[in-house]
């Protein structure tokens, strides 16, 4: 066999080997993607008092849902990183509408949407640990938001580039709804009113879509929040309510945009939980 016959089916055979890894990650990502997941949908009554729906908009703001998803719920780019995906927050102004209330409930709860599949960073997970009352309020909420014209240049979904399909296979951009179990109960709602309990309960419902369920924080992202130890109860009402952190640091990255235009949303009694319980976290879990 002549050298350049040779090379050449080396080269086609290589070319080939790579076409075809490429459309296995493709076609087992996008298998990934289009999973259904069962959760169930429970009967919800939903009021439409005026005081319910102001306290459901208090709870989405708590929730920083407009983090992601703007402050009007119009959707957006959450974050772009090239080779990997284009992270989009759908525009669910337009969404609601097409969703009864325990389709709005399950995908809260579950992170199961209308046709099966699951959401991507929305944390559901955190969402579930709610008080019935808690999210009924906040569709309540939702039920009043316009639809409003789609924003132009916005894709309607999340993209995946080839690395980003293949932390799909390795399990490293988790599906929301495959971290949740049907029927699973909520871990954290209190039994009593101390402010050790209920500290508990605002700050796992508040706090660990950034801090993780273990509260120990994502490296590069967000600290362990054993770092609350360091502050007293002024200056941590100080950080939630304007996002300026000890030593006067009026910029410490994501903590001081959430607080100070949605962890301000909390009220005096809700922010001393809070401290209560993170004061005291060390020698209690």
């Amino acid at each position: 066999m002549k050298k350049k016959t040779y090379i050449k089916r080396i080269t086609f055979a290589i070319a080939l080997l790579i076409v075809l890894g490429l459309a296995v990650v493709y076609i087992w990502s996008t298998a990934i993607l289009n999973k259904t997941y069962s959760a169930p949908l429970t009967q919800v009554h939903i009021p439409t008092d005026t005081a319910s729906v102001r306290e459901g908009a208090r709870l989405a703001h708590i929730a920083h849902c407009g983090d992601c998803h703007g402050s009007h719920l119009t959707g957006g780019i959450v974050e772009k990183i090239d080779y990997m995906a284009e992270f989009i927050a759908p525009d669910i102004s337009q969404i609601i509408p097409t969703y009864s209330n325990e389709e709005l409930e399950r995908v809260l709860r579950y992170g199961v949407e209308k046709n099966g599949h699951s959401v991507y960073i929305m944390p559901a997970y955190m969402y579930h640990q709610l008080k019935e009352e808690s999210i009924v309020k906040i569709i309540a909420f939702l039920r009043t938001v316009p639809p409003l014209p789609p924003k132009q240049g916005i894709p309607l979904r999340t993209t995946y580039d080839f690395l980003g399909r293949w932390k799909l296979i390795e399990g490293k951009i988790p599906p929301i709804a495959g971290m949740m179990k049907p029927n699973s109960p909520r871990l954290y709602i209190p039994d009593d009113t101390t402010q050790l309990s209920l500290g508990k309960y605002f700050v796992m419902t508040t706090c660990t879509a950034c801090h993780g369920l273990n509260l120990k924080g994502e490296e590069g992202f967000s600290p362990d929040l054993i770092i609350a130890s360091a502050y007293d109860k002024e200056d941590f009402f100080k950080l939630i309510r304007t996002g300026v952190a000890l030593g006067d640091r009026k910029n410490i990255g994501l903590m001081s945009h959430v607080a100070k235009n949605y962890l301000c949303y909390l009220n005096d009694k809700e922010i001393n939980c809070i401290y209560t319980y993170l004061k005291t976290k060390p020698t209690h879990d």
